[in-house]
C-alpha cells in the first residue's frame, strides 16, 4: 500500500458500487474501523468505490466527511462496475451514507447482492449497452469534451478538445451508454452524397477492447447505408509516427474494415502525419 499515491476525497463525491452492506461484516469492523486508504476508480465522469464499502461506511459513521483513497489500477472489468454504479443511481444511492437503510443480515446480503452479481456475470453485458442519437448542441459538446479529456494519450491538447466540442454541434452525434452512463460517442461529417467522415470518436479507455466502439460504428454504418452512402472515411495519425496509442487506433479501424488510402504530411504539420483510411459500405 505504501507505494500507492493517496489523496483525500469527500464522501459525497464518491459513488458506491454496491446496493447492500452486511450487518455481520460491519459489526466486525465498526469499533475501530480501518485506517488503510480505500480503492476508487474514475470511469467516464463517475468516481466510485471499487472495494471497501463496509470500511468506508464505518469511517463515515464515525463522523468523517473525507476519506483517504487511492486510484485502483487493477485490470478489472469496468463495464460490470459501471452497471453496478448505475444500479445504485437508479435506487437513489449516491454516497456511502445512503446505504444506512440497506444494512442486512449476512444471508440477505448473499441473496440480495452476491447472487445478483453472480447472475450479472452470466448475462450478456451488451443488454446494458445502447446507442442514442443526440440532437442538443450543448449536450453534444459536453459529452464530447468530457470523453476526450478522459483520453489524454490521444487528445492531450486543450484547444483541440474545445475545438472538437464546438465542431460536433452541427453534426450527426451518437452517444453510447452503459445504462444511463455515457461512455463514448461518434460525430460524423458529411462530405457528399457518397461519403461521410468520422469527424471525431472516443470511448473511455477503461472500456477499450470490449466491443463498444464496434457496436457504435455498426450503428453509424446502418444509418449511412440507409442514406445511400458508399464509403466512410477517417483521418488518424499515420504509422510513420511512433505513437503507441494511435497504433492501437489504426489496428481498431483495420479490424472493422477500414483500409489506409493516403498519407498527408502537410495537413497537420510534418510532426503529425495524417493517414486517411476508407471503408466501403455494403
Amino acid at each position: 500500500m505504501d507505494s500507492k499515491q493517496t489523496r483525500r476525497e469527500n464522501f459525497k463525491d464518491i459513488l458506491p458500487s454496491q446496493l447492500y452492506l452486511s450487518e455481520g461484516k460491519l459489526q466486525s469492523i465498526l469499533k475501530g474501523g480501518d485506517a488503510e486508504p480505500l480503492p476508487v476508480k474514475k470511469v467516464a465522469d463517475k468516481l466510485f468505490f471499487t472495494d471497501g464499502h463496509h470500511r468506508a461506511y464505518t469511517i463515515w459513521k464515525n463522523g468523517e466527511e473525507d476519506v483517504e483513497v487511492y486510484e485502483d489500477t487493477d485490470d478489472m472489468d469496468w463495464l460490470l462496475y459501471l452497471i453496478c454504479v448505475d444500479w445504485c443511481l437508479e435506487e437513489g444511492i449516491e454516497f456511502i451514507g445512503d446505504l444506512e437503510d440497506r444494512i442486512v443480515t449476512q444471508e440477505e446480503y448473499k441473496r440480495s447482492w452476491l447472487h445478483r452479481c453472480k447472475r450479472m456475470h452470466q448475462e450478456d453485458h451488451f443488454r446494458y449497452v445502447h446507442v442514442e442519437e443526440e440532437n442538443d448542441p450543448k449536450k453534444k459538446s459536453e459529452i464530447c469534451e468530457f470523453i476526450l479529456r478522459s483520453l489524454p494519450g490521444w487528445f492531450g491538447i486543450e484547444k483541440a478538445i474545445i475545438d472538437y466540442g464546438e465542431g460536433v454541434k452541427d453534426k450527426l452525434f451518437l452517444t453510447v451508454y452503459v445504462k444511463s452512463i455515457p461512455v463514448g460517442f461518434i460525430a460524423m461529417k458529411e462530405h457528399n452524397e457518397h461519403t461521410s467522415e468520422i469527424y471525431v470518436m472516443g470511448i473511455v479507455k477503461e472500456l477499450h477492447g470490449r466491443g463498444i466502439g464496434k457496436r457504435l460504428l455498426c450503428n453509424v454504418e446502418r444509418r449511412m447505408l440507409e442514406q445511400g452512402k458508399k464509403f466512410m472515411s477517417v483521418k488518424t495519425l499515420s504509422d510513420s509516427h511512433p505513437d503507441g496509442n494511435y497504433d492501437r487506433t489504426r489496428k481498431f479501424y483495420r479490424s472493422v474494415g477500414f483500409y489506409p488510402l493516403e498519407e498527408l504530411k502537410g495537413l497537420w504539420g510534418e510532426e503529425n502525419p495524417c493517414l486517411i483510411m476508407v471503408k466501403p459500405l455494403k
